[in-house]
């Protein structure tokens, strides 16, 4: 077994501080410090402040150094991973993408794990279609017996967990043969620009009896517009943020279905095995389609805050490990056992 502890580098997409579009970044920043520290790991974050350019400057910076990490943990922001990945192509460094996977279109031109790209040992994503059926799943069991009338907010046409979400929806009603979505507006990830947005469409559809977004951020955004005008409308988020719950607790948004940023501290499980011989390509693959989101309604809104953010402890990562609790199967990310009655 290696003697040293590994060296990961996080390329982060987001920004080392809030600036009205939410946590996602830094939490998953947090919880992957978490898991470092469970495993006794070294890792480097490098904030690129929502700036793709910023962030291809850095992985090129990573590549070019006398003493590389052994790992670097990527996203496909802007679809920006094909260029980061041809940078550590000459290097010992190997990469895990995560969050916001390759198109297809950039698969089939750069091929898949393992393949063009040897370095890319990787890739741990959310399921992000199933993940929003959950939220409108909820939503729709508060609603009641009325049909569903759904007005949404989604991201950045660039992002494909944006579309990902909005599919997710679909499913859902087309599932149910249920309802209609009135329309669908993409965002900037934003409070501001969703409150606008969400004005827009409430007035619109004055029909409208659901509205959900694809991110805490912009839910709460729509939930301000849905005050100003009196509406009784159900707002769902994306993320769970301590914001969001705040919110559910003071009877605003109606449910958020989140843990997204526990996707760092997954990859730095999938990358302790893979250090200590466990490869996790034999235990599902080398692209990891995770599913472990958490419905957070204004009934559990309480019991999920105070077992992931206010807890007195960190969070014990090890009890996914393969090297440390050796299990036939793949890996099992559910939240049960860090989210539980405390």
């Amino acid at each position: 077994m290696p003697s040293t502890p590994p060296h990961v580098v996080f390329l982060n997409p987001g920004e080392p501080v809030e600036r009205g579009k939410g946590p996602q970044w830094r939490m998953t920043a947090r919880f992957m410090a978490d898991a470092a520290r469970t495993f006794g790991m070294q890792l480097e974050v490098l904030f690129a402040e929502r700036d793709h350019l910023l962030m291809l400057r850095q992985a090129e910076s990573v590549a070019q150094r006398r003493n590389p990490p052994d790992y670097v943990v990527i996203v496909n922001e802007k679809l920006a991973a094909p260029q980061m990945l041809e940078m550590f192509t000459d290097t010992p460094v190997k990469v895990l993408l995560i969050h916001n996977d390759l198109t297809p279109e950039q698969r089939r031109l750069v091929g898949n794990e393992r393949e063009g790209f040897r370095q890319w040992i990787g890739t741990a994503t959310t399921d992000e279609v199933r993940t929003e059926y959950r939220l409108m799943e909820e939503l729709c069991r508060q609603l009641g017996d009325h049909e569903p009338r759904v007005i949404g907010i989604t991201g950045d046409r660039g992002t494909p967990v944006s579309m990902e979400r909005a599919q997710g929806v679909s499913n859902f009603l087309a599932h149910t043969g249920r309802g209609e979505i009135l329309q669908l507006a993409f965002g900037d990830w934003s409070e501001a620009d969703a409150e606008v947005k969400a004005s827009v469409l409430l007035s619109r559809y004055p029909q409208a009896n659901i509205l959900w977004a694809a991110n805490d951020s912009m839910a709460l955004g729509a939930m301000r517009a849905v005050k100003a005008r009196g509406a009784r409308v159900l707002v769902g988020g994306t993320g769970a943020w301590p914001d969001a719950l705040t919110s559910m607790a003071e009877a605003g948004l109606a449910a958020s279905v989140g843990s997204h940023f526990f996707i760092g501290a997954w990859a730095m499980v999938l990358l302790h095995d893979y250090h200590h011989g466990v490869d996790f390509a034999r235990q599902g693959g080398p692209a990891q389609k995770l599913d472990y989101m958490y419905v957070v309604n204004r009934d559990n809104a309480r019991q999920y805050d105070q077992a992931v953010y206010k807890r007195d402890e960190a969070l014990d990562f090890s009890v996914y490990s393969k090297v440390r609790h050796p299990k036939a199967g793949g890996y099992d990310f559910k939240l049960a056992p860090l989210v539980r009655k405390r």
